[in-house]
């Protein structure tokens, strides 16, 4: 927040917020977030000044002295910037609409650019290897312009009209497209990791081979005219048409925007989801046999009955970042795992016990042993009994073999010729 004396000097006069900034020239002036719209400022010395996501809308800053400020997300709509100094000044994602530039404004060629993106007051619009990070192109009318090999790092281009706009091999990590139009926009190879397409109308749009990972598909217009890899089209369609029940067996998730997808009972087994963005999903009764989960974002996920055998884990963490640090051990604290409940085992009412535990397990293993005795017993007598009977009868089938040699026993066989 601003500091209230800076701001009461530099609402009182432009000559004596000078005078009061020349006699403390260390001072860092901070008027980060302040309201200043609509003040004639021109001629105003705010070099190296704190004027962070300050409000400069219709304000006369002509002239002004802005060398070297930090201007990040300040709002100069309609601000009058004419002869003004804003060399080295930090101008991320200022609000650059209908602002008044002249020949003698001092900017850098980057944000002059973006000006003329912003104010539709380009020559041409070719931006081939342009650098454009950082910057906001808020509803910026890009229309058939040739963006290849454009650097647009977190740019936003909400709403901006990207209609027909050749997007070769352009970075747009981190890009906010949300409500863009990109209508047959080409964006082969394209870098779109962590954009976020919310809303974004993509008919006709090419974006084979295009890096899709962690960006956020939720919402994204798609029709039968969109060209897209199959691995990216398939998160576009659990994300946006749910995966209750699908049998996902052996698919590449892997550094896919899942975030609230609800998976239950879904076939997930063998199905590689490394890296993935899988916090606030619902995973309960689903079959995550072999699925590999190493590095990838279960906060708050509902694993209820999950099927978790064999299921890979490590490295799963419970914060998500591009660059996944390759040794973060599983944080369990920030996982909603639902154990299993042990089922209650219901016993009768059984007549108080007189006798200890131990005494009760000796009792119980002599009675075994006695039992297991009686047992063999009975069954050695069985067999001696077997054996003399059956003796009895052969001797008694077999008397007039008695006393004779086994020799004589052998003719008496051999029948008579």
């Amino acid at each position: 927040m601003a500091n209230t004396e800076h701001l009461a000097l530099i609402k009182e006069d432009v000559s004596v917020w000078n005078n009061w900034y020349k006699k403390n020239n260390r001072v860092v002036p901070d008027l980060s977030n302040a309201n200043l719209s609509n003040i004639n400022l021109s001629g105003i010395d705010l070099h190296k000044a704190d004027l962070k996501s300050a409000n400069f809308s219709n304000t006369d800053l002509s002239k002004a002295q802005l060398n070297n400020a930090n201007l990040e997300g300040a709002n100069l709509l309609r601000a009058n910037l004419q002869d003004a100094n804003l060399k080295g000044a930090s101008l991320d994602f200022v609000i650059f609409s209908q602002a008044k530039i002249n020949s003698k404004t001092i900017i850098a060629d980057k944000n002059r650019c973006v000006y003329d993106i912003v104010n539709n007051t380009a020559e041409n619009k070719n931006f081939t290897g342009a650098d454009l990070s950082n910057c906001n192109l808020f509803r910026a009318d890009l229309n058939n312009a040739d963006l290849s090999n454009a650097k647009l790092v977190n740019a936003n281009l909400n709403s901006a009209n990207l209609s027909n706009a050749y997007l070769y091999r352009a970075d747009l990590t981190k890009a906010n497209l949300q409500n863009a139009d990109l209508k047959n926009a080409y964006l082969s190879h394209a870098n779109l990791t962590n954009a976020n397409l919310a809303k974004a109308s993509c008919n006709g749009t090419y974006l084979k081979d295009a890096e899709l990972k962690f960006a956020n598909l939720k919402t994204t217009k798609l029709s039968h005219k969109t060209m897209m890899d199959l691995k990216w089209y398939s998160v576009w369609e659990i994300v946006n048409r749910g995966a209750v029940g699908r049998n996902l067996s052996g698919m590449d998730l892997s550094q896919a925007n899942l975030q609230g997808v609800n998976f239950e009972k879904a076939n997930l087994s063998n199905a590689k989801l490394t890296q993935a963005i899988l916090n606030n999903s619902n995973l309960s009764n689903a079959n995550l046999t072999n699925t590999d989960l190493t590095g990838a974002d279960i906060r708050n996920v509902d694993l209820d009955k999950a099927n978790l055998q064999k299921t890979k884990s490590k490295s799963a963490f419970g914060s998500h970042d591009n660059h996944l640090p390759a040794t973060k051990s599983f944080d369990q604290s920030n996982v909603m795992v639902k154990e299993k409940p042990i089922a209650e085992t219901k016993t009768l009412n059984q007549p108080t016990a007189k006798y200890n535990t131990t005494e009760q397990v000796s009792t119980t293993n002599s009675q075994k042993k006695s039992k297991n005795k009686s047992i063999i017993s009975i069954l050695l007598l069985g067999v001696i009994l077997t054996l003399g009977v059956g003796s009895y009868l052969f001797l008694q089938q077999n008397h007039d073999f008695s006393g004779q040699s086994w020799q004589q026993k052998l003719e008496q066989l051999i029948p008579a010729k």
